[in-house]
């Protein structure tokens, strides 16, 4: 996958819990939508934050096993979480494991869902030209996507859940980090529904030990496929999956193997 998050992860779990997402949200709708299912795999793994608040919130034990394919992510994971759970570098489009999950799920991995809040003031909430709701993909090839969710299917046993999170629309956008440091975002609708997103990490000009001017400390660019609703129910149901529906807070849509 060209989107790999190596440029960023030195740095990612500090944009990531310093506000990007609610983890322990994201982590208790889950749980609920997972009910006894207790073996499950994560796509897009990352460095395991996701998979950490399962694992200390779950009632009972989860067998997790987590894939991405930024090796330097998954060694932060294995670090952050030892041996409670397992960690795979693949690519989904090349996935092999073994037919016996319960449940997959992604949040802000391979794939997710883009909602719009409605107060956008340029109207392109989703960085697409379009204000409904998308299926957006780190995929960018309709073979690529096939492919790789049917090989989610394949891991998962017949109606096993997959649940896709939700996201608030993407647009530009700053923030400030701990230790002098400042997050950006930039947006960038590209042709033939897709859009780039660049990521920056950069130190404020004032906090630089050797100068003037600003500091990018890090920085990631990746592009993504846009699917319309229609389309994304069309591409889920030939790859096997079943729409089941939105969960009450509007945080993943969840479907099932057929």
């Amino acid at each position: 996958m060209s989107d790999s998050y190596e440029g960023l992860s030195t740095h990612y779990d500090l944009i990531m819990t310093s506000g990007y997402y609610d983890y322990d949200a994201y982590a208790r709708t889950l749980l609920d939508l997972i009910g006894d299912r207790r073996r499950l795999l994560e796509i897009g793994a990352g460095t395991g934050l996701v998979c950490e608040k399962l694992l200390d919130l779950a009632p009972t034990d989860l067998e997790i096993t987590g894939v991405d394919h930024t090796e330097s992510m998954l060694d932060q994971a294995r670090r952050r979480l030892g041996g409670r759970a397992e960690f795979v570098q693949a690519d989904l489009r090349q996935l092999t494991v073994p037919s016996l999950f319960d449940a997959a799920y992604s949040v802000g991995g391979v794939w997710y869902y883009i909602h719009d809040d409605g107060d956008g003031e340029d109207g392109d909430s989703n960085g697409d030209g379009h204000d409904e709701a998308v299926l957006a993909s780190h995929l960018l090839e309709e073979d690529d996507n096939i492919n790789a969710l049917s090989r989610v299917h394949a891991a998962l046993k017949p109606d096993g859940l997959l649940a896709l999170a939700t996201q608030g629309p993407h647009r530009d956008h700053e923030r400030t980090l701990p230790g002098g440091l400042v997050y950006s975002q930039k947006i960038r609708p590209a042709p033939d529904n897709t859009f780039t997103k660049d990521y920056y990490v950069r130190r404020a000009a004032e906090d630089r030990p050797n100068g003037p001017g600003e500091e990018i400390v890090a920085h990631q660019r990746c592009d993504y496929r846009l699917y319309t609703m229609e389309q994304a129910e069309r591409l889920l149901k030939q790859c096997g999956f079943r729409s089941e529906g939105i969960s009450p807070d509007g945080m993943f849509h969840y479907l099932t193997r057929q």
